[in-house]
């Protein structure tokens, strides 16, 4: 049998060896020599267009991309260097926000595209540190019926949208609150601080109602505000917000069956105290997705005296007749806010809850926070 395999083994050589080495170095050169060029403005392109909903609604997209150079890294993937996502201001007067970064790696499983998902794993350095992480999207629609089976009755409409999403994972080390752009325009102000945490979501089979996963996110010494740009307060105008030294910021949530939960979520420091609860009800066009959270916040006679800015803030919110309805017995001004992610929510004065106690310049800090510091 030996003898035969090495009588053999020319023949094999021509009929397999050659032209899977001819492939071999085909795939390579393809991909050394592929137009990266004309793939960067498809890039480009598809970052830029307007977003369309599995509903069919479409929205701007509200940023703009610039990629300094594209090429490839470990086969399959990409590396872009000197990128810069700029997001352009959605209210009057407001001024964009930048998000730079240094290098992006991105690295596709072949596997996991021949079983019809793709799973992406990427790696990011910029804005100071550095965001790992790894997500499954399906490219079809799956299923678990047998061939030949009888398909199952169709739902409604409402339950039959499905997410493509089956899997995300994000950890973050060490970046710039300034230079992520979505939580400067969350916020409404110029932010600050050093982000760390992780999020993890799964999704079974796309099914947004069975959706699992938690947030742990924190902020050390965040900051709101820059002395300049304007905060638009609801039915009374732009004020300038002197900055906010909000100390340690810590944003935990928890999800089970599709609603996400606001576990432990706030800060608290000498000059400003923050708590949050409730809840979003995922659906699976996430720009959708019902909010109904509630807010407590205020600003302490320690900020009001650090400047004659900050001083004449205070004494136009205390004119605000909204944040005059809001204030609870315990010296927090308190809103309950609904809506979606898609346009801005409706925030009301909500007194509930506010059972009088000392604290800090006339505030009571969050349970569970330690004035001035971390969580």
């Amino acid at each position: 049998m030996k003898d035969r395999l090495l009588a053999m083994r020319p023949l094999l050589l021509r009929a397999i060896g050659y032209p899977a080495f001819f492939l071999l170095c085909f795939v390579v050169f393809l991909y050394v020599t592929f137009p990266y060029d004309r793939l960067k403005e498809v890039i480009i392109a598809q970052a830029e267009a307007p977003r369309v909903s599995p509903l069919g609604q479409t929205t701007p997209s509200g940023m703009e991309l610039t990629i300094g150079s594209l090429g490839p890294t470990f086969f399959p993937g990409l590396k872009a260097k000197n990128v810069t996502v700029t997001y352009l201001p959605t209210t009057a007067g407001a001024r964009p926000t930048f998000m730079h970064i240094d290098e992006a790696v991105v690295h596709v499983s072949l596997l996991g595209l021949l079983l019809r998902r793709a799973n992406v794993s990427f790696d990011i350095e910029g804005m100071g540190g550095e965001i790992e992480g790894a997500v499954s999207v399906a490219l079809a629609p799956e299923t678990s019926e047998p061939a030949g089976a009888t398909p199952a009755p169709r739902a409604p409409r409402a339950e039959a949208v499905a997410s493509p999403l089956r899997s995300f994972e994000l950890k973050i080390k060490d970046v710039n609150a300034a230079e992520v752009g979505p939580l400067a325009q969350a916020v409404g102000l110029p932010v600050g601080g050093t982000l760390n945490g992780t999020i993890e979501l799964t999704v079974p089979d796309g099914q947004i109602a069975q959706a699992e996963g938690a947030v742990a996110l924190t902020a050390a010494r965040f900051t709101v505000g820059d002395g300049h740009a304007q905060y638009q307060i609801p039915h009374f105008g732009g004020v300038t917000i002197d900055q906010i030294h909000a100390g340690d910021f810590a944003f935990n949530v928890n999800i089970r069956r599709g609603v996400a939960t606001l576990e432990r979520v706030g800060s608290v420091s000498t000059e400003f105290a923050l708590q949050m609860d409730g809840r979003i009800d995922l659906r699976p066009d996430l720009s959708t997705s019902a909010l109904n959270l509630g807010v407590r916040f205020r600003l302490t006679d320690v900020y009001r005296a650090r400047s004659a800015q900050a001083g004449r803030i205070l004494t136009v919110m205390e004119m605000v007749p909204d944040l005059q309805r809001a204030l609870r017995a315990d010296h927090l001004d308190g809103f309950r806010c609904t809506g979606t992610f898609a346009r801005p929510p409706v925030c009301l004065p909500d007194q509930r809850g506010g059972a009088a106690s000392p604290g800090v310049g006339g505030m009571v800090p969050p349970r569970g926070f330690a004035p001035g510091g971390g969580a």
